[in-house]
């Protein structure tokens, strides 16, 4: 079976193909979805559909890096799947939601959530990736019985997988998902939070003069927060009621999609210094720009982790673990802070 890419006008203008796509759209949103309803080959990391046939549909169903589904046409992966596409666990009637499969907050909620409120049978079963975090089921679970669905999970483990009769929503472009999630935020109170969000639980790039710069902020009036206390619903409030947020980078700034308009947003990084850190560095700006809210980045300084956490290291090169300040702790300087609170 030789892979095969279809593009919209291919499948526009195949009927036999095109009655394979469900076209759904939500007033509210504005933005119609595109569904594939097939027979279908996915692995558990890019949700990259095959059919029996070997089409894959890359106008619907690619996000993040494009370099990486160019494994998909080389003879070496052609080869591989033809071999062993007989051994993949089967799954029938199922609704292929999909996660990240490290459990990343950004991922889950910029790239695969948007997709779950263009369902519109009233009983699936959907499915996510095994390492999903309680929270994030929990979210889904609530999302979907707002809109009045009953869901039952699948859980998909790392490796390949056989749909039949199943269903799989297309990727949006951040755009599209942002202006998506916005609407989800809650509606504004007339109390507007000051957030400071803590990172003190994770694993890089903490602050690591944190309490130096939760005194200064706790005397004008911030709340300091871990995102890890909060469930997802509990972060979508806070953030809609947001007047000003400042955080070291990290997954917690993916809850600016809640924020309202000209919400002052400061953003502590480190000092960028390579290409490939781009998507790190314009990742919470991007989110910013689109939803008209004040965005500030500050740089810190950064420090060396004498013991990186095992997961980060997984999958990520040595060089790139040494050189990239983007795994390293950061110290900012007061005065700093100081600016912040005189703006």
């Amino acid at each position: 079976m030789k892979i095969q890419n279809k593009s919209k006008i291919n499948i526009l203008n195949d009927n036999i193909l095109n009655k394979k796509f469900i076209n759904t759209e939500r007033d509210k949103f504005g933005i119609d979805c595109n569904i594939l309803k097939d027979n279908f080959f996915i692995d558990s990391f890019n949700y990259f559909p095959i059919s029996e046939k070997g089409f894959v549909y890359a106008d619907f169903f690619t996000w993040g890096d494009q370099k990486k589904y160019l494994n998909f046409f080389s003879e070496n992966f052609e080869e591989n799947f033809n071999k062993n596409k007989k051994n993949f666990k089967n799954f029938k009637n199922v609704f292929v939601l999909g996660s990240s499969s490290v459990d990343n907050y950004y991922r889950n909620i910029i790239t695969f959530l948007p997709r779950i409120l263009f369902i519109q049978e009233k009983k699936i079963n959907l499915a996510i990736h095994r390492n999903s975090s309680n929270k994030l089921r929990f979210f889904i679970e609530q999302v979907c019985s707002e809109m009045s669905i009953e869901i039952k999970f699948t859980y998909l483990d790392d490796g390949f997988y056989k749909f039949n009769k199943s269903y799989i929503p297309q990727f949006f472009d951040k755009k599209k998902a942002i202006k998506i999630l916005n609407q989800l935020k809650n509606k504004s109170s007339n109390k507007k939070e000051k957030l400071f969000i803590s990172r003190q639980n994770c694993n890089s790039r903490n602050l690591v003069n944190e309490g130096d710069v939760s005194k200064i902020l706790k005397k004008a009036g911030f709340r300091i927060l871990d995102m890890n206390d909060f469930n997802i619903v509990e972060q979508i409030k806070l953030f809609s009621n947001a007047e000003i947020v400042v955080s070291a980078t990290g997954s917690a700034l993916t809850n600016l999609i809640f924020c309202n308009p000209l919400v002052k947003v400061y953003e502590i990084s480190p000092k960028y210094q390579f290409d490939y850190e781009n998507s790190f560095r314009d990742r919470y700006k991007f989110i910013a720009e689109n939803l008209n809210l004040k965005y500030s980045r500050i740089e810190a300084d950064s420090i060396n982790i004498k013991n990186l956490d095992n997961k980060i290291k997984q999958g990520i090169s040595k060089k790139i673990l040494n050189e990239s300040n983007y795994y390293k702790d950061l110290i900012i300087k007061l005065d700093q802070i100081e600016r912040i609170l005189s703006n």
